[in-house]
């Protein structure tokens, strides 16, 4: 290992040291009675520059963003009062005014969001076009190209790290010092938690789906216990609420899917029932009932998928009578079973697509037989067939792909594929992929000790969940320091399709096998027991946004309603004139305004969705949550 190599293993070490040790208290610090001096270091570092102009004595505050308000008060406060000597009339004229914009700013108290770190952070510029305090005085000098510049460059970086073009020249012509901006610059806390969903399980959780067909979540794995109560291996999560579908099953469930017009729940795995083994399980509401294929007595189902034109579903088996290879077959709309192929190896992932059905997982030959199980075609794939869409054709896309692809989703028009990848010469360090335009790319590689070998390391990526926009999550078995110098976190992460830039949003013990949104939340299922090393998080999570919810004032008594809404909200025991502020639940500004006549009108524009209502009183903040029908 290199000199420089060894350097930065170090820096990470120490980093992730420090980040163990201070990590618990960001997600509340502000509620907790401390100095002056160590609520506003935690803002910025350079009050240990200041300390002479900090005030003393105890303080807490109701929300980070009180936090943050009261340092750029007190910044500004001092900034205005100690004017250089050295400045020429014209920039003292456009300093004050900056200080002053800077001032209107930091009255309104909208501040960056930090959505991709695990501890506080500078943003530059959020991904909501909300600027720091430094941006947003550029912004107001009519520098706007230089703000998107350095957002661009050096969106996460502090002051002294930023070596964009026209920054220094910038801040001498409207008379500000290097070490001046460093004061002013905030850093955010991470805006999201992750908690336990209920009691979680007591064992492995493998997949979480979406069941679109009566809501909520089926919560597949291997355990005997779901939030403290009996259950074998497979549950619902419905209302804020965990339950078992019947008494559950006894086996290894490999996949989970809900079809039919009465939104029927099939197992695929290795099951058993009186003594007998069954690739397929089926619920309908209130019984499990068991399903073989002819001929393949004890078959072992890897994947399935719902079905299309013709048939019910498609499913992945391995059989005694085929070794190292599998069959895909399909179940008829009349019931009777098809088989479409066979691929040599093992098919772990199958999803419908623009493409196409695209089936993943590790093999290297694909056979395709007509309606008479006759050899039709036979394929050289690595690791992806799909089967095109009302057709009997299927082609492979490419050999630039993980070892085993575990996961594929589509995203846009493109396909997303997690795989394993390996840090051993000759063999793939491939670990996300994405194809598009008939184009394979690589872009996650594990780089781990390449070079020399030393202490080799598979990374895996086992599931990827996408909600909208250009970002998608990923997890699975990994840590962030080959991807990103300096980075700290495990396990969970997301992927910015435009920047190309990962960040970690977990720091899981154990791994990740399953992703899954619902009600704008992440779900996470896997192997790992907490977060951190701190917060206790048995198999099951989510992530929760902590904008606006930590700063509740249960002293104000307000009745809000009709909640959910449709167009007005009213509410009782408030005075008007009071600002208040519709959030999307990541802390996005939906609408706001001033409450006249105690209503809030004019929201049918509003998408429905659960929101945050932000209300700033006489006697304080406070934050309700509802919803929009």
């Amino acid at each position: 290992m290199s000199l420089i190599q060894r350097e930065m293993s170090i820096k990470v070490v120490l980093i992730t040291i420090f980040i163990s040790f201070s990590i618990p208290f960001y997600a509340n610090s502000h509620i907790v009675t401390k100095t002056y001096f160590e609520h506003l270091s935690e803002v910025n570092k350079e009050w240990l520059n200041h300390k002479d102009v900090c005030p003393t004595g105890f303080i807490s505050f109701r929300s980070d963003l009180d936090k943050i308000q009261l340092h750029l008060n007190l910044v500004i406060e001092y900034l205005k009062s100690n004017r250089p000597s050295n400045l020429s009339s014209k920039q003292l004229s456009i300093r004050v005014f900056l200080l002053e914009k800077l001032q209107e700013y930091t009255d309104h108290k909208i501040f960056p969001v930090n959505k991709y770190h695990l501890t506080r952070q500078p943003y530059f510029v959020d991904d909501y076009g909300t600027n720091c305090a430094v941006g947003q005085m550029i912004f107001d000098s009519g520098h706007e190209q230089l703000v998107a510049k350095i957002s661009k460059e050096h969106n996460y970086d502090y002051i002294v790290d930023i070596h964009t073009d026209g920054l220094m020249e910038w801040a001498n012509e409207f008379g500000f010092t290097l070490e001046e901006l460093k004061w002013i610059q905030p850093t955010y806390p991470p805006s999201t938690t992750i908690e336990q969903v209920m009691d979680g399980t007591n064992g492995t959780v493998t997949k979480i789906i979406n069941n679109n067909y009566t809501g909520g979540l089926i919560i597949a794995g291997d355990f005997t216990e779901l939030d403290s109560f009996p259950c074998l291996n497979i549950g619902v999560y419905k209302n804020n609420q965990l339950s078992c579908l019947g008494n559950g099953i006894d086996g290894i469930i490999n996949d989970v899917i809900v079809t039919g017009q009465s939104g029927d729940i099939y197992a695929f795995g290795e099951l058993q029932y009186n003594g007998q083994q069954f690739p397929i399980a089926k619920f309908d509401g209130s019984n499990w009932s068991y399903i073989g294929i002819s001929g393949r007595d004890g078959a072992v189902a890897t994947a399935a998928n719902v079905g299309g034109s013709g048939y019910q579903y498609e499913v992945a088996i391995s059989h005694s009578s085929i070794p190292q290879h599998q069959e895909i077959w399909h179940l008829l709309n009349n019931n009777t079973w098809k088989k479409q192929a066979m691929v040599k190896g093992v098919v772990l992932d199958i999803i419908a697509s623009g493409y196409g059905r695209v089936h993943v997982g590790h093999f290297d030959s694909v056979t395709v037989y007509t309606t008479n199980e006759m050899i039709d075609t036979a394929l050289v794939v690595t690791n992806v067939v799909i089967h095109l869409n009302y057709s009997n054709k299927w082609y492979g896309i490419g050999s630039n792909i993980s070892d085993t692809v575990n996961v594929v989703t589509d995203v846009g028009n493109a396909l997303i594929f997690g795989g394993t990848c390996k840090s051993l010469p000759g063999e793939s360090n491939v670990c996300l992929s994405r194809y598009f335009n008939s184009v394979l790319q690589p872009l996650m590689i594990n780089y781990k000790d390449l070079e020399d070998n030393t202490d080799p390391e598979d990374f895996s990526v086992k599931a990827i969940a996408y909600r909208s926009g250009n970002t998608f999550t990923f997890g699975g078995f990994f840590d962030m320091q080959p991807f990103s110098v300096g980075t700290y976190g495990r396990h969970l992460a997301t992927y910015d399709l435009v920047s190309n830039i990962i960040n970690p949003i977990a720091a899981f013990d154990q791994g990740v096998n399953s992703l899954a949104f619902l009600n704008g939340e992440l779900y996470i299922g896997g192997e790992f027991q907490s977060n951190l090393g701190v917060q206790n998080i048995h198999y099951l999570g989510r992530t929760v946004s902590t904008v606006g919810v930590k700063e509740l004032n249960f002293d104000i008594k307000l009745n809000v309603y009709p909640n959910p809404f449709q167009t007005t909200i009213q509410i009782e025991g408030l005075e008007d004139g009071v600002i208040y502020s519709v959030l999307f639940l990541d802390g996005r500004i939906a609408k706001n305004g001033t409450v006249f006549n105690e209503k809030i009108n004019n929201l049918d524009s509003l998408p429905k969705g659960t929101y945050l209502l932000q209300l700033e009183t006489s006697k304080g903040s406070v934050v309700k949550k509802i919803s929009k029908l």
